[in-house]
């Protein structure tokens, strides 16, 4: 190995390119387009929010309840996770919401696989720093990117990818600065760790073994007589301040911005949300055991080839041991750490997840072992054979975690051992996930975005899969070419980069367009278009497809804030607190219905019988799915009126208190509307005598000439209170909206309003009215 350069040259520069871009192809072959996990969607919702609208709750995952958030002082609901990889990934889901050909969730799904192919060009950086061939560094780069548990990371949104990139980009700052007295790779490091601390509050820990680091890459200070530690800690101030300086900003504004983010959400900055059970309670040492070696998620079984951090340790000993000794604390910090945390394992998670920020601190470590096992041959043919293996071995695991989601053995292992994530799940070596996960390789169990799972041919979508498969294909071109070019160290191929680049940002862009169309719910798509088309200031949407999550995220591009209760045939406490404190806000409501029938929807149920109904409308698809709007009651301008007109027996006419069956006691309307906007009504009924028939309301919106112009039909409170049912006395308030089309003519409207048998249409006979059985109420001033 040789001794390394101040600085990288050109041609490395272009070399690290050439490596970003090789694994971005990777990671792009293996792309799913889905958030699996509720870390995941807890983190992207804040970043749709942030994009759509200006704000950061998570509303639209209320169904999920306090598994990844709390309600803070101001209703809505807020997650607990960081801040940071929510604003890293504001960039690509705003470049979504502004080109709908793009999803939001699959833009935000790019930044897993940007920032792990980013921390494999810090590796190859790194190695050329350190004096490595090119070759050997380009391996270790490699190594770390195909190898490991960073590949099946880049399917998710976990923030663990983001913090490995923050840790390890602050790390290779350093050692730059040391190399080459830049101020702005100290700047960089600074910014890189800031990032993984609001990523993950727990990385504060961290920061000691950087400030090390700091200490040991600023020059020497050679001590004065009779000067004390402190004194000339104080000199070594004053004469580097600049480069302390460059370090902190970032640090203390992530610190502050952290702050900053607990009093947004909870009212408190000391307050970060997490409940009195999220704590550091685990048996430490069943901890420690589960995360290196046991059969569940030992990061030995699932990382084999970084096995050879162990002989990789020895040149570093040799050649950089401060850089050795301040990795290996940051590595076992993190062992210790999280084998104390109560979730240790991860949850829902593939290996040892909580690990996976060291893996290119361990990727780095195990590149001399390489060098000393294949390039040197130290221990002759079974040495090269054992590296072969465990490089082998890694591969595979990797791909088990690809194929197929890793929450299928999660649900299988809870339906087979109680209570969840039980002990004997991670010590028994049938429960490991590694055997388990061969059983779930089905034709349809497959993840990637291309995969159709239909018979052959119709297995692979082939037009995404060619254009992924050839973008893996011409880097490895580019990348093999690199290797074996003969052109001077400061050569920089500035053309073939930049077209390189251009093709790799045309391949995602025209993949991620791709999969937007095929990979989408239709229905989800058309509902969220009939509502950026209609929607207005003032109104909110109300998702009950839990199911259309991530779809309904893909496609809803308006700024009408989403919220994502549970569907419930009986609302609780907290549910009536929620409607109502919508009611209170939002003048109207879309409501975007699951399969349940409105009357057996608590939600539904609810909003008929108190506020006013202007649309229900069926979105052609598969499923029929339904879509309503509402007017909410209490932002309503109506005027009252008193009324006593009584309808009964069409030939028992004239109608009186002795034989009339129902009383309008009264009603209220809005006394003026805009094209575009509604007119809401009110009709309070008294019921006087029984009747056997189910009587229908009819709601008719006449103009100055008389003539119709819209109706609303049906039974008393949308059908949940037929005629039949009421009984001598009883009070029944009934409300109708009606939608006024853009195209409605200015003037003054009255509404028709009477009661009639559907089978025959006859209407009932009024106490007072005109002849046609009905009474007008109003007028109503359309402006």
């Amino acid at each position: 190995m040789r001794t390394f350069h101040p600085d990288i040259s050109p041609k490395d520069r272009s070399t690290a390119l050439l490596v970003f871009g090789f694994l971005l192809a990777c990671y792009m072959l293996t792309f799913t387009g889905v958030i699996d996990s509720s870390d995941g969607l807890a983190t992207f919702a804040v970043t749709e929010n942030l994009v759509r609208r200006g704000a950061f709750d998570n509303n639209q995952l209320l169904w999920m309840g306090a598994q990844q958030g709390n309600i803070g002082p101001d209703g809505n609901l807020y997650t607990r996770k960081g801040l940071g990889m929510a604003l890293l990934a504001v960039p690509l889901v705003w470049i979504a919401r502004v080109w709908p050909s793009v999803g939001m969730v699959h833009a935000a799904m790019l930044l897993n696989p940007l920032l792990t192919a980013w921390t494999g060009a810090l590796i190859f950086r790194l190695g050329r720093r350190f004096g490595w061939s090119r070759g050997l560094a380009i391996t270790v780069a490699l190594i770390y990117g195909l190898f490991t548990l960073a590949w099946p990371y880049t399917q998710t949104f976990f923030s663990d990818p983001v913090c490995g990139w923050g840790l390890f980009a602050a790390a290779y700052g350093l050692v730059a600065y040391g190399q080459s007295r830049r101020k702005r790779y100290l700047f960089g490091a600074g910014l890189a760790w800031g990032v993984a601390y609001l990523a993950r509050t727990i990385n504060l820990l961290t920061l000691p073994i950087y400030l090390i680091g700091l200490w040991f890459v600023l020059p020497a200070i050679a001590a004065h007589v009779g000067e004390t530690t402190l004194e000339r800690l104080r000199r070594a101030f004053w004469l580097y301040w600049r480069p302390v300086v460059a370090f902190g900003i970032p640090v203390v504004t992530a610190g502050l911005l952290s702050l900053w983010w607990n009093w947004a959400r909870f009212g408190s900055v000391w307050d970060t949300g997490y409940v009195e059970s999220e704590t550091f309670s685990a048996n430490w040492l069943f901890g420690l055991f589960g995360l290196t070696v046991g059969p569940a998620r030992g990061f030995v079984w699932y990382n084999p080839i970084l096995l050879l951090a162990i002989p990789g340790s020895i040149w570093f000993w040799r050649h950089q041991r401060r850089f050795l000794i301040l990795t290996l604390a940051l590595i076992a910090l993190y062992f210790v750490v999280y084998a104390k945390w109560y979730m240790w394992h991860g949850g829902y998670s593939w290996g040892a997840r909580f690990i996976t920020p060291t893996l290119p601190f361990f990727s780095v470590l195990a590149a001399p072992g390489w060098q000393m096992l294949v390039s040197e041959r130290r221990l002759g043919w079974p040495g090269a054979a054992l590296a072969a293996f465990l490089l082998a071995a890694s591969l595979l695991t990797q791909g088990l975690g690809l194929l197929v989601p890793y929450r299928l053995v999660q649900d299988r292992l809870a339906e087979r051992v109680q209570p969840l994530f039980a002990d004997e799940t991670f010590t028994r070596l049938e429960y490991s996930p590694l055997l388990m996960q061969w059983e779930m390789i089905r034709r349809d169990t497959i993840q990637f975005a291309w995969w159709r799972g239909g018979p052959w041919p119709d297995t692979i979508d082939w037009l995404p899969f060619i254009v992924s498969l050839l973008g893996v294909l011409v880097g490895l071109a580019f990348l093999t070419q690199q290797m074996r070019s003969v052109q001077p160290e400061n050569v920089d191929d500035h053309t073939r980069n930049l077209l390189y680049g251009f093709a790799l940002t045309l391949l995602i862009v025209g993949l991620l367009t791709y999969y937007n169309t095929v990979l989408v719910n239709p229905e989800a798509r058309m509902v969220a278009e009939r509502i950026q088309q209609e929607g207005r200031r003032g109104d909110a949407v109300l998702l009950l497809r839990v199911d259309w999550a991530q779809d309904f995220a893909n496609v809803h591009r308006s700024t009408l804030p989403v919220y994502g209760p549970l569907p419930r045939p009986n609302l609780d406490e907290s549910d009536e607190m929620l409607l109502n404190r919508l009611r209170n806000t939002y003048q109207r409501l879309w409501v975007t219905p699951d399969y349940t029938p409105p009357e057996q929807s608590g939600w539904e149920r609810s909003l008929r019988i108190h506020d006013f109904l202007l649309m229900d409308d069926r979105i052609s698809g598969p499923s029929n799915q339904r879509l309503a709007l509402y007017a909410m009651a209490p932002s309503a301008e109506m005027i009252e009126s008193g009324l006593g007109t009584i309808f009964g027996d069409p030939s028992a006419a004239p109608i009186n208190d002795t034989n009339g069956w129902i009383r309008l006691r009264g009603y209220a309307l809005t006394p003026t509307a805009q094209p575009g906007g509604h007119i809401l009504l009110t009709l309070l009924w008294q019921s006087l005598q029984p009747v056997e028939k189910d009587y229908q309301v009819f709601v008719h919106l006449l103009n100055d000439r008389g003539e119709k112009v819209l109706q609303r039909d049906g039974q008393p409170v949308l059908w949940m209170r037929p005629t039949s049912t009421w009984r001598p006395g009883d009070e029944i308030l009934d409300r109708y909206g009606l939608l006024l089309p853009p195209t409605l003519a200015t003037g003054r409207y009255t509404l028709a309003v009477g009661l009639y048998d559907a089978v025959t249409g006859q209407r009932l006979a009024v106490s007072a009215g005109p002849t046609d059985f009905a009474i007008e109420l109003g007028p109503i001033e359309v402006e």
